[in-house]
């Protein structure tokens, strides 16, 4: 069994800070004090603790900001359960985590909890950044103070960043496309509902679905989007005016949060909709197993989560990088029979 600091300083009767100092050879012990420890660490082949003693040695301050615009939507219950479970892994080294929850895509807000976030002295930040210059500026800024950056779940283009974690939002546009044509004969009217047009990844999904509609499904047609800035509220009242001013709508596609306002405007309706959806949320899971939903693409959110604190705390640590930008987590398609 491993020797620990708190074995040795029961031994050489001192606090457990004392026997850092000595091990470490800073200043504030005594010279005999220091010598009786390092020589019953040396007796009892005592090694440090490789992520300690970085920690040790690092002149930086040793706090993860986490900022999601996640306030509202339960999808990132998941996220926060993986950054949760990182969090216990990593406390005991002294790192620890201030998070931020925002709702919607207002930019002077996220802008501001940034700086607020940079006040408390921020080693890194993991963040689900509104596609917007003055966030991107913002984020920029802090890369150049030393301030590592991550994105979480969404991502901005031309930041500085140590690493994206989540979905590729193109392809699970693409899966999304290619699964709605399956599922109606390639002549679907699709409605399609997303959160904001200031998001990168939903714009990425969209274009995606686009895509395959075009190329593989000529006769489906995309014949509105709106938004619904990813708010249950917000996606009813925009879902069934949609549903009202288009009758021949017979599929919805909902890219983004907000699923339960559209699925309850499309089930007022009345019609017959083919609805996809993504995210494995428990009420999806629920009118995915009714029948009521088609089908879901989820992004593994808890990995999420997690593998961006735990790449955060590795660069912290040992300023070691991943050895791609862009991490992405799995697309999973998800259909009634498959539960």
């Amino acid at each position: 069994m491993a020797v620990t600091i708190k074995q040795i300083a029961e031994l050489a009767g001192v606090s457990r800070g004392t026997v850092d100092r000595a091990l470490n050879h800073r200043a504030g012990v005594k010279k005999e004090v220091a010598e009786r420890i390092l020589q019953i660490a040396k007796e009892l082949n005592y090694r440090p603790n490789a992520v300690a003693k970085a920690l040790a040695n690092t002149n930086k301050p040793c706090l993860i900001g986490v900022l999601m615009n996640s306030d509202g939507n339960e999808f990132f219950d998941e996220v926060l359960a993986g950054i949760r479970k990182a969090k216990k892994e990593i406390e005991s080294f002294g790192v620890s985590i201030s998070l931020r929850m925002m709702k919607g895509f207002d930019v002077s807000k996220q802008l501001g909890l940034i700086e607020q976030l940079k006040e408390e002295g921020i080693a890194a930040l993991a963040i689900t950044p509104i596609d917007d210059p003055v966030i991107i500026d913002a984020l920029n800024s802090l890369s150049r103070e030393g301030i590592a950056v991550t994105t979480l779940n969404a991502d901005v283009e031309g930041v500085e960043k140590i690493a994206f974690v989540g979905c590729d939002y193109q392809k699970s546009g693409q899966i999304a496309g290619g699964l709605m044509g399956l599922f109606t004969g390639g002549t679907a009217k699709v409605g399609v509902i997303t959160g904001s047009a200031k998001m990168l990844g939903h714009n990425l999904r969209i274009q995606g679905f686009s895509e395959i509609a075009g190329r593989d499904f000529p006769e489906m047609e995309i014949i509105e989007v709106v938004e619904n800035n990813d708010d249950n509220i917000q996606s009813y009242y925009c879902t069934a005016k949609l549903l009202k001013e288009h009758q021949e709508i017979n599929a919805l596609y909902v890219a983004a949060a907000g699923v339960r306002g559209a699925v309850e405007a499309a089930e007022v309706d009345g019609r017959k909709i083919t609805i996809l959806t993504h995210d494995e949320t428990p009420y999806v899971m629920g009118k995915l197993k009714d029948g009521v939903i088609q089908a879901t693409i989820g992004q593994q959110p808890f990995s999420q989560g997690y593998l961006t604190i735990r790449t955060l705390f590795d660069y912290l640590m040992y300023q070691k990088k991943p050895k791609q930008v862009q991490h992405y987590t799995q697309n999973e398609i998800k259909i009634k029979y498959s539960l």
